[in-house]
């Protein structure tokens, strides 16, 4: 059944004010609602103490100051940590000028949805993200709203499940009793790492010493497609390498992308990992709005379509004071209900205060009234940050498993601090708890489990010398 286009005479959905937009006529605001760019203060001067990463590393670009503005007073107490958040989101939104914090952006997404009909107990999350570990803090915030989400991950949030696995997701979703639809929600959200110096692609992981890349195939994918060429890496859709199908199939999809919007090998030279991102979240979004057009009747079935780029705002050291940010820079959401699709901007909403940020995000919070909020103080730490930041509510991520918490952290060493000191000079160090041999040779198995490797054998047809790369007609398929 086509889609019928929004008709601006259908009764509202709720009484929640949403702008409604045309596709491909650009981003138009609710009236009175402010760009974000426009919300935001000049860098703050004579900050009472310095966090590291604030300002961005020498040779890299920084924020354009804003224009006509008047200087501020030197911000005293917490006016120090809303200048702070400030110009964190100010290094962000210089690349992404809707990005919000991600709290922020989860409370007027839920809102906005649930003005359509959509809620957890009514719909299925379908979830798209990169398959690194650090995207999980915005799959775990979609699921305490939507409840256990179906996920069709790629390298670089790239689509490989195919019409298969979007259908076997949408047969997953509750269906209702009264009309017998089913509502989907699906997310797709590449991801980049914009550290708090405004350093593009760097992130500090716990554990491992130095700095790591975010996103690290998008950033592969750039150097490979720069060094081949893109006339090379437009390679004929489906064709990839065994050993390596979806990082072949991410950069064929970008380069493709590329050439399509005009893009030229020189261009190519020049792109940096921000624009690489924006490509690849336009090119993602435009194959999952393909799938969909594949596998959802909207006869029966309403749904929405949540993309755009997620984003980590970390210290240059994890374990740093500098607080950990997550934010989400939307660039489509799509509600389709009866036939008709209609445009939302989530400006429109406003963000919900540091108190309410905090409560929703920790449970009681210390604090009150109209100003900061924070999550409960830890024995011997400060509260989490949650404040302000111009247009959006910020809130340091310290998520409940163990991986990127810094605070876990921090307590494991001070009770290893204490452990040391009682035991005193000299204890410890004494081996592993279950010596050699103990449970180890207990459990050691004398015949392995299979008798060998098949999986060089299954893409060979008989009579084969090598390998048959599907696509490459390097050899009979099987049946030949």
């Amino acid at each position: 059944m086509p889609l019928r286009p929004c008709n601006p005479s259908t009764p509202a959905f709720s009484p929640v004010a949403l702008s409604v937009t045309a596709r491909g006529q650009g981003h138009s605001h609710h009236a009175g609602a402010r760009d974000p760019r426009q919300a935001l203060p000049p860098k703050a001067q004579g900050r009472t103490r310095a966090l590291p990463g604030l300002s961005p590393s020498p040779g890299t670009q920084a924020p354009a100051p804003d224009e006509e503005q008047a200087p501020i007073q030197k911000p005293r107490g917490i006016q120090t940590e809303l200048a702070y958040l400030r110009q964190r989101t100010r290094i962000i939104t210089h690349h992404f000028p809707s990005a919000l914090g991600v709290d922020d952006f989860m409370q007027r997404m839920e809102i906005a949805l649930y003005a359509f009909g959509f809620s957890g107990d009514n719909s299925i999350a379908m979830v798209n993200l990169c398959r690194d570990e650090v995207t999980l803090t915005l799959k775990q915030k979609i699921d305490q709203v939507f409840g256990s989400s179906f996920n069709t991950n790629g390298l670089g949030g790239v689509l490989t499940c195919g019409v298969s696995g979007v259908r076997a997701g949408l047969s997953h979703a509750p269906v209702s009793k009264g009309s017998g639809k089913e509502r989907y929600v699906f997310f797709s959200f590449p991801h980049i790492s914009i550290d708090s110096r405004g350093r593009q692609g760097t992130i500090s992981r716990p554990g491992r010493p130095g700095q790591s890349c975010a996103c690290g195939a998008l950033d592969g994918a750039l150097a490979d497609i720069r060094r081949t060429g893109l006339a090379a890496a437009c390679k004929v859709p489906g064709v990839h390498e065994p050993l390596d199908p979806e990082m072949t199939i991410l950069k064929q999809r970008l380069a493709r992308r590329l050439r399509y919007e005009g893009v030229g090998e020189e261009g190519v030279q020049a792109l940096d990992l921000v624009a690489m991102t924006q490509v690849a979240e336009r090119t993602i979004t435009d194959d999952l709005e393909y799938l969909i057009s594949q596998t959802v009747d909207p006869a029966r079935a309403d749904y929405a379509v949540v993309t755009g780029v997620q984003i980590h705002s970390w210290g240059t050291s994890f374990d740093d004071d500098a607080p950990n940010l997550e934010f989400v820079a939307p660039s489509t959401i799509d509600v389709v209900t009866n036939g008709y699709k209609t445009h939302v901007d989530l400006l429109a909403l406003p963000a919900l205060t540091p108190r309410q940020i905090a409560l929703l995000a920790e449970g009681p919070e210390s604090g009150g009234g109209g100003g900061g909020g924070a999550g409960p103080a830890r024995p011997g730490r400060p509260p989490s940050v949650c404040n302000s930041a111009g247009h959006t509510t910020l809130r340091e991520i310290d998520p409940p498993y163990m991986y990127a918490s810094a605070a876990q952290r921090e307590d494991r060493m001070a009770r290893i601090a204490a452990y040391a000191q009682a035991l005193g000079p000299g204890a410890g160090g004494e081996g592993d708890t279950c010596s050699w041999p103990g449970w180890q040779s207990r459990l050691r198995a004398h015949e392995p489990h299979r008798a060998d490797d098949s999986s060089i054998h299954i893409d060979q047809g008989e009579g084969d010398l090598g390998f048959f790369f599907w696509g490459g007609g390097g050899g009979a398929g099987c049946g030949d």
